[in-house]
Formats: structure tokens, sequence, C-alpha cells
């Protein structure tokens, strides 16, 4: 239960992917998070290794940037496309620390 009520604080306020939250723009595809965790958004959960996700991840950072900085380059593009990438890496970081932890890999839910 506590992770549930961290998962919506952070939904309100930031920092997200600490706790196992990310959300995104919905300006466009393809999404960050649709590359990242595919199989959850096609059957709307799925447990995902670790070991996809990382493999996965540099694909995703590389959406976020372009996603970001595509139409135009300015500061704030540039910090939130940093801010983005950090929180994928840290939900990448949770899903990994709590595989290692269970023994099974992390239960990812989407809505759209």
């Amino acid at each position: 239960m506590h992770d549930v009520a961290a998962q919506f604080r952070a939904k309100c306020q930031g920092s997200r992917g600490v706790v196992g939250y990310l959300s995104e723009s919905y300006y466009g595809g393809p999404y960050p998070t649709e590359l990242l965790a595919p199989e959850a958004f096609r059957f709307g959960r799925a447990r995902i290794a670790a070991a996809d996700l990382t493999r996965r991840l540099p694909d995703a950072l590389y959406e976020i940037e372009t996603r970001e900085l595509g139409f135009s380059y300015s500061a704030e593009g540039e910090r939130n496309a940093k801010r983005m990438q950090q929180e994928f890496r840290e939900f990448v970081a949770l899903c990994a620390h709590k595989e290692e932890e269970t023994g099974i890999p992390c239960l990812i839910v989407t809505s759209l």
C-alpha cells in the first residue's frame, strides 16, 4: 500500500521514476513508454524482466530527447528532456532492484 500512495503523490508532484510511476506528454507518438514496455501496452499489463527494460532504455531515452527537442530547441525543453530521462533511468533501476529482491519481474500496468 505504501508504494501505491507514493506513486499517487509522485503523479501529483514529480520525481516519478524512483517510485515506479512514469508519464509523458500526449502530443503524438511514438511514446518512450511504449518503447520501454511494449508488451504492457499490448495487454494492459505485463511482467517485464529488468534485463529487457535495461536493453530498451537507450531507445526510450533517445525518443525522449527527440520528442522534447525535435520541434525547436529551448533551454526549458532541454531541462524537461533531462528530467524525463532521469525518471526513466530511476524507473528501470527500481524495477531491477525489485526483481533482484523478489526474484520476480515487475508487473508494469499501463493506462492511456
